[in-house]
């Protein structure tokens, strides 16, 4: 069986509202209609839930009345004036109904999903059957939704509702939040903070460890098993076992590492909500009896499923392309690369030729983002050392400075010779530039725009600034241009140097501000972003359009989709999170021109690996 159909627990919560399945008790809640209130302050959810009579729901409607009355309430008091999508709202009655139960009375509980366990255990073979809960397994949840699903809005009212119902029944001592790096944490403070949440990061000189009720913030890399004399870590034991954690990227140590043992002890008479997109991705790659283990516990704790399958059938975020890169011949990758910058550029172009008629739909400023494996891993090609992100600005480098080269491959790319074909004998790159096609502008003048639009420039070469005063920060500009891209890297003097011995042109500047934390300003005329697979976490952007992967992505993992949920987020129509083909049909209606638009945009990422 594959995990998904392993979740006891999820399929525990939907037999208790009298359905076999999340599609049977999704169908009729997808309406935008219902994500309203009504006069007295219930959501219509709760209406159609309530209406839809089954002899099958142990929920009554008194029940059902006084969650979503809960979950009306913790929204107001946030204060973010969210309207729920139908998941939002099923991940959250999930939790209520659970924790209800839960505080009520944790021994039946435990009684009703054994029982439920022994039944489902008869449908798995043997060797697959998950073993009985133990009562220490109870106090720990996961939810596994996809990137851009609202995780962290989900976690604020979370916290709410275990309050509510923890009240006067459990002793907490702290409530902390467990990230994978600082860049998320900061994230999630900027995030509590519009929310009216107390929160701090976790800081060992601080007093808030220990004294203050805000949530803390903390990277897993800062929890060990002793505190260290640089004041980076502090114990697990200083905060005692009884407290309130979450876990952001939940998939993080889900293989064993100490840092699920760590995260672990935070909350073993204490409670645990686990978040991430890649439950199952994380646990596969896991083997043995490691594997088992895995699976059995997080099988238990899944509460919600609405993993990107769902997400995306749903019409949820940006409809994509991908495209791989089989042979790395300099001459292929040299075509591959040109066409991934000139379908960045026909983003570009119809961006900025329909500002107003894609306004309605939030459409950002299309970015394009180079992924490495590694930034400063080093391999020799042709006598010289080379990293993944030195191939990229050699690309770069190369086509500014061919230009009758450059132009020769745009030619062969639009008429579809650029000698990469499908199995099927097909040029990949036919129907993929459709708007550039009616724009009627020849390869050389495509060049020139391609320079004025992604570069910020008419002529030059490319030049390299390493930022001094901002950490791991190199900017990249044409001649004395505006910057048009920027590398963010753990180690930016080595990249420095391999640039250096690659014959480009490198230099120092000084910089007092970050030129990177600038990307998602409407200000902003950065169009590239290049690094390493740590944007896969702690990094959000809604202008992710093209994404080139660089020896990363050869299998499915937690890696993978992570980066992927980089690039698929959209706001949507009136923030509706949907491509435009999903839309209500009468909004479609009022405006055809800019759905043509759209789906000439296509709202595309097109992904490569070389």
């Amino acid at each position: 069986m594959k995990f998904n159909e392993k979740l006891v627990l999820n399929s525990y919560l939907l037999s208790l509202l009298g359905v076999d399945s999340f599609e049977e008790l999704a169908k009729d809640l997808k309406s935008s209609q219902l994500e309203e209130l009504d006069e007295s302050d219930n959501s219509l959810f709760y209406h159609q839930l309530s209406n839809n009579i089954s002899v099958k729901r142990k929920i009554s409607n008194d029940k059902l009345q006084m969650y979503d009355e809960n979950i009306v309430r913790h929204t107001k008091d946030i204060g973010r004036d969210i309207k729920w999508k139908y998941f939002q709202y099923l991940s959250l009655l999930f939790i209520e109904i659970y924790l209800d139960k839960y505080f009520e009375s944790k021994a039946q509980l435990l009684e009703d999903l054994n029982s439920y366990l022994r039944e489902f255990n008869t449908d798995i073979d043997s060797n697959e059957k998950l073993v009985r809960y133990d009562e220490t397994e109870l106090n720990k949840l996961a939810l596994y939704n996809a990137t851009g699903s609202g995780k962290t809005l989900l976690l604020h009212i979370n916290i709410l509702q275990f309050n509510h119902y923890a009240k006067g029944k459990i002793k907490i001592n702290k409530t902390v939040l467990i990230t994978p790096n600082e860049g998320l944490s900061n994230q999630h403070l900027e995030e509590f903070q519009a929310s009216n949440i107390d929160a701090e990061i976790f800081s060992k000189e601080g007093k808030g460890l220990f004294e203050s009720n805000a949530i803390e913030i903390i990277e897993i890399t800062k929890l060990g098993e002793d505190t260290s004399g640089d004041g980076k870590t502090v114990s697990v034991d200083s905060f005692e076992d009884n407290n309130l954690v979450f876990i952001d990227e939940g998939h993080r140590g889900a293989k064993g590492e100490i840092w699920k043992t760590n995260r672990d002890k935070l909350s073993k008479n204490g409670f645990a909500f686990e978040y991430s997109a890649t439950f199952a991705q994380a646990i596969n790659s896991a083997t043995g009896v490691k594997k088992k283990n895995l699976e059995n516990e997080y099988t238990k704790a899944i509460i919600f499923d609405y993993s990107y399958k769902y997400f995306y059938n749903d019409g949820y975020g940006k409809d994509y392309s991908i495209l791989n890169l089989s042979e790395d011949s300099d001459d292929i990758k040299q075509t591959y690369l040109t066409a991934s910058l000139l379908s960045f550029y026909q983003q570009m172009k119809i961006y900025e030729s329909s500002k107003v008629i894609l306004k309605p739909y939030l459409i950002e400023k299309p970015l394009m983002v180079f992924v490495g494996s590694s930034v400063n891993a080093v391999r020799k090609s042709s006598g010289k050392d080379v990293s993944d992100v030195v191939d990229v600005l050699l690309f770069i480098d190369g086509f500014i400075k061919s230009k009758t080269e450059s132009i020769a491959n745009i030619e062969k790319i639009l008429s579809f010779d650029s000698g990469l074909k499908t199995t099927k004998g097909v040029d990949i790159f036919e129907n993929k530039f459709s708007f550039l096609e009616n724009i009627k502008l020849n390869a050389s003048q495509l060049f020139d725009d391609m320079l004025n639009l992604i570069f910020n420039a008419s002529n030059g070469v490319l030049h390299i600034e390493n930022l001094k005063g901002i950490d791991g920060e190199i900017a990249l500009r044409i001649g004395e241009n505006e910057y048009f891209g920027i590398i963010n890297v753990g180690d930016s003097d080595k990249l420095a140097k391999i640039c250096e011995a690659n014959g480009m042109n490198v230099a120092s500047r000084d910089f007092s501000s970050s030129l990177f934390k600038t990307i998602n300003d409407t200000t902003s005329n950065l169009n590239i972003l290049v690094g390493s697979k740590k944007f896969s976490e702690g990094w959000s952007s809604w202008r992710v359009s093209t994404m080139g992967l660089m020896n990363i992505g050869k299998k499915e993992g937690s890696q993978i989709i992570q980066l992927f949920g980089r690039g698929v987020r959209l706001k949507g129509y009136d923030f509706c999170l949907k491509r435009s083909r999903a839309i209500r049909g009468k909004e479609l209606e009022r405006k055809y021109q800019a759905v043509e638009t759209l789906n000439i945009f296509g709202l595309k990422a097109d992904y490569m690996k070389a």
